[in-house]
This record gives structure tokens, C-alpha cells and sequence, in this order.
């Protein structure tokens, strides 16, 4: 059994489960609206169809959508408790997840100053390679959320210093909720990859000032959706 791809749709259909959830509770999805067939939503979501079903079997079986045959998905009336019960115990951990981006900022700010110092041109041609798997997802069997790993990842290799390496491994694991709470928002893949690609031009360039505002930029926007959720 593939249990790492199992893990992979797991921890996308709770990520999917828990952003509708946020949607009706925000008023942005209300009872009797129908969701996009399943293939929008996939593409929407940025997941397989295997995950974007099983969020769909949970959602069901928590009464939050309903099929109608021949008709589509539709948002039932909910208990609007219950959701802000599972609501507030994410924003308990949003304190936690600003730390640990707080930490991240630290940690990879070295990361790019080192990298721009020591990187060879293996190490680009690395963190070229794994920039360009987020655009490429759908074909090649890697879902974003470790495509977005696997880049961080691969500027920290560059840096080359094993401490710091395991230094952002660690904390770019223990952000991972927060990696399936941005990154499936509908079009935070594209803007993902645009801010993805400058950090990477500026390291390329070897232009300190220039990175250093790239990867600011890219950890505020992940800070400003966890912080609106």
C-alpha cells in the first residue's frame, strides 16, 4: 500500500473539509447553494480526485452537503455551533502558527543569505527543478503542498549547513496545516509560484536586498491568510 500517497489525500481532504467549513461560516457558501461539479472543484482546490471525494464523503457524512440525483451538491442548513466549536479551536492554533512563522522568517532569511553566498550551480539548477514542479502538479504526481516543500527544501540544501537545514525541515513540517490552509485557496497556487520564482531570480542574481524583500514578501501573504483564515 502507497502510504505516503494515502497521507497526502488524507491531510488534503481535511484541508478542503476545513476551508467549506470557514466558507458557510464566513457566508461566503449558504445553505442551498450548489458546488461545482466535482472536476472544477479539483482543479479549484488544486487536488486529486481522490481527496476532493473523500472531503466530499466527510462533509456528508457531517450533514454540511447533500446530493441530489441528477441535480448536484448542495449545502444543507448546519448547525452553526457545531462549526464555530471546530472554528474556534483553528483560531486557538493561530497563535501558535504566527510563532512558528515568526521562526520560519528567522530561520529562512539565513537561509537566503547563505544560499546567495555558497549556492553552486548545481544547487540552482536544484532549486530550478523544484520550482518548476508547483505549475506542474497535475501531471506529474506530486501534490502542491510538497511541491511547495520541496522548494523551500531545496534552498535550504543550498545554504549548506546541515544544522540549518534541519532547522527549516522541522519548521516547514510543522507548518504544514498552515501549507494546506493557504495553498488550497482558489488561485494561491499561481500567486505561490510568482513569488516562488522571484526569490529564486534574486538568489540566482546573487541579490541580497532583492531576496531578502522576495521572501518577506512571500512569508506576509502567508501570514495575512492565516491571520483572515
Amino acid at each position: 500500500m502507497d502510504f505516503q500517497g494515502a497521507l497526502s489525500i488524507r491531510s488534503s481532504a481535511e484541508a478542503i473539509v476545513a476551508w467549506i467549513q470557514e466558507m458557510i461560516l464566513r457566508g461566503e457558501l449558504k445553505p442551498g447553494d450548489r458546488l461545482p461539479n466535482e472536476p472544477e472543484l479539483a482543479r479549484m482546490f488544486g487536488v486529486s480526485r481522490g481527496a476532493l471525494r473523500e472531503a466530499l464523503a466527510v462533509l456528508k457524512a457531517k450533514g454540511i452537503i447533500e446530493r441530489r440525483p441528477g441535480k448536484g451538491t448542495y449545502i444543507r442548513r448546519i448547525n452553526r455551533a457545531e462549526l464555530l466549536g471546530s472554528l474556534a479551536t483553528r483560531k486557538r492554533d493561530e497563535d501558535l502558527f504566527l510563532d512558528l512563522l515568526e521562526v520560519r522568517e528567522l530561520v529562512e532569511s539565513k537561509v537566503v543569505e547563505l544560499a546567495i553566498q555558497r549556492a553552486t550551480a548545481k544547487d540552482l539548477e536544484k532549486i530550478e527543478t523544484a520550482l518548476r514542479l508547483l505549475p506542474s502538479t497535475s501531471s506529474n504526481n506530486t501534490s502542491p503542498l510538497e511541491a511547495d516543500l520541496e522548494f523551500h527544501l531545496s534552498l535550504a540544501l543550498a545554504a549548506h549547513n546541515e544544522i540549518l537545514f534541519r532547522l527549516a525541515r522541522t519548521v516547514n513540517e510543522l507548518l504544514q496545516d498552515v501549507r494546506e490552509r493557504t495553498l488550497l485557496q482558489p488561485g494561491r497556487l499561481a500567486e505561490c509560484q510568482r513569488e516562488h520564482e522571484a526569490i529564486f531570480a534574486a538568489i540566482r542574481a546573487r541579490d541580497l536586498p532583492r531576496a531578502l524583500a522576495a521572501l518577506k514578501t512571500h512569508l506576509d501573504q502567508v501570514r495575512r491568510e492565516v491571520i483572515t483564515g
